[in-house]
């Protein structure tokens, strides 16, 4: 957050300047430019930035909240010290600690929106799942011993040691990595593995081998990705028919090719 530590550094300089020469128009030009310093990527990068710290951290919501509470506090004794300031500087503070706030919230609202605490339990030697990037949906899955799979075998389960506790009314799914399917003769055995939220036992993954020959899998390798949303139940609703749409009954390949 370089641009948010120069622009602290250009309010602290700004509020050295000699009470008697600042206007209300140079504060109300100040608080333009902060608007400008704190751009949509800016506010993004750092939203994303606590995000992870958050992750890491394994804060839940009022937590995160106290972090963000300590950390305001902090800063505002880096700008403020032991200092007192008039009424047109102190606006100029109170402008920079809302927009610093609205990241603070925004960041932890979508912490919270988008993501559970997952109780994990994991066997000696397994790794925790991870996401590769901000923006990945499904967290890779690691092997936790090295398995031969022989030729044109079906069904080989493949240790992860990793047990989850999934809230009621969420589900996971276990499903293939990209670079599996396109790059190797491995074929996940049951598509989309469905991991309910009663299940407590260790989470695998079943591959086929498609090939003639053996196919190698190494600890540590990522062998399969974990996706967790919530879970719908539905109730039957036994109707005589349905209503009309655009596609009606038309099934595979009625879209083209």
């Amino acid at each position: 957050m370089n641009e948010l530590e120069s622009l602290i550094e250009a309010i602290k300089s700004f509020l050295d300047i000699d009470d008697e020469i600042l206007t209300d128009e140079m504060v109300q030009r100040t608080i333009a430019h902060m608007d400008t310093q704190f751009s949509p990527t800016l506010i993004k990068q750092s939203v994303n930035e606590i995000i992870n710290s958050l992750n890491d951290q394994g804060l839940n919501k009022q937590q995160a909240n106290e972090s963000k509470q300590a950390l305001v506090d902090t800063l505002k004794e880096m700008i403020y010290g032991d200092k007192v300031y008039t009424d047109k500087k102190k606006k100029l503070v109170d402008a920079l600690f809302d927009k610093m706030n609205m990241i603070f919230d925004q960041a932890i609202e979508k912490y919270h929106s988008f993501s559970i605490e997952l109780p994990i339990q994991l066997e000696e030697g397994a790794q925790v799942p991870t996401y590769a990037h901000d923006s990945d949906a499904a967290a890779d899955m690691y092997a936790m011993e090295d398995v031969a799979i022989p030729a044109h075998f079906n069904g080989m389960p493949i240790k992860t040691g990793v047990h989850i506790q999934l809230p009621e009314g969420w589900v996971a799914f276990i499903l293939p990595r990209s670079s599996i399917g396109a790059k190797t003769p491995l074929r996940l055995s049951n598509s989309v593995g469905v991991i309910d939220s009663g299940y407590r036992g260790e989470v695998r993954a079943l591959y086929d081998n498609i090939s003639d020959e053996p196919y190698q899998i190494h600890k540590g390798d990522r062998i399969a990705q974990m996706l967790v949303m919530p879970s719908y139940r539905f109730k039957a609703n036994i109707v005589d028919s349905l209503e009309d749409s655009d596609r009606g009954e038309a099934g595979f390949g009625s879209t083209g090719v």
